[in-house]
């Protein structure tokens, strides 16, 4: 496993890679973690001998700069399914998040000056794209895949669902800061074990783990990828456990602390403002 990340520091952005405790500079390999660093090989197996630690104070941004596309599915986990007395999906959903929805993973989430909002937490692990995917199979799909990072697909319940019941996914969840990622890109990870977790206030909301997807990691960049063509640094959420507000009527309120995260990615933090 190595897991990557970028900071922002007095001295500007610099991305790193951590061993142990220690994060250390990869400037010496990459300018910055975007698609084409991904794509290029330059994160592959990086060889951290002689590589210098970072020093001085840093925050951590999202892992990688430059993402293109936000692919998301719902109703993935068994668990989840039967939270909400639903009809066993037959095949994976597929839905985009605006690109201006992303950002970090301590940055404020921002409710929206609308009065009606209902807003939500679904924490998720999310597949990065290694290569660009057109057409694969379940087979090829580990060959596409680069690694991943948490995300928490923050969502506007009022706006998600109409009167009829219809759904609108891409409205609920595009606003500026509805889609955090990070703090770490994770490569060499099993993502089919790993544990979810989302806590609101200091308590637990979510407690997951990835082995109850209905539809695995590789059938959907599979399946994704019979979809539209899927490029390095591309981002595909998996969907959430069982747990969400939705489920118990009870929303994120302006005050509110948001706390989020995977096994080997890390944790978010979030306060959420107006």
């Amino acid at each position: 496993m190595q897991q990557f990340a970028r900071v922002q520091t007095d001295k500007g952005i610099i991305p790193i890679i951590l061993k142990g405790d220690t994060h250390l500079d990869l400037r010496p390999l990459v300018s910055d973690i975007t698609p084409d660093a991904i794509a290029g090989g330059a994160l592959s197996n990086v060889d951290t001998s002689r590589l210098s630690p970072i020093n001085g104070d840093f925050t951590y941004l999202a892992p990688i700069s430059g993402i293109r596309q936000i692919a998301a599915t719902g109703f993935n986990y068994k668990k989840h399914i039967e939270e909400f007395k639903m009809k066993t999906p037959t095949e994976p959903e597929v839905f985009l998040k605006a690109i201006t929805s992303l950002t970090g993973p301590s940055d404020p989430v921002s409710r929206g000056p609308n009065q009606g909002v209902k807003l939500d937490w679904e924490t998720e692990l999310t597949i990065v794209i290694g290569r660009e995917a057109k057409d694969i199979s379940v087979v090829e799909a580990p060959d596409y895949i680069f690694g991943y990072v948490c995300l928490n697909d923050v969502s506007d319940r009022a706006t998600q669902v109409d009167a009829e019941g219809g759904q609108h996914l891409v409205r609920a969840k595009s606003r500026p800061t509805y889609t955090p990622i990070g703090p770490y890109l994770a490569t060499g990870i099993d993502g089919m074990n790993v544990d979810v977790w989302t806590k609101l206030n200091g308590h637990y909301e979510q407690q997951g783990n990835t082995s109850d997807m209905l539809f695995g990691i590789n059938e959907m960049v599979a399946y994704f990828s019979t979809h539209m063509a899927l490029l390095p640094g591309d981002l595909i959420a998996t969907g959430t456990p069982p747990g969400v507000g939705f489920g118990k009527n009870r929303f994120m309120a302006v005050g509110d602390v948001l706390e989020c995260g995977i096994s080997h990615l890390g944790a978010q933090r979030h306060e959420i403002v107006v």
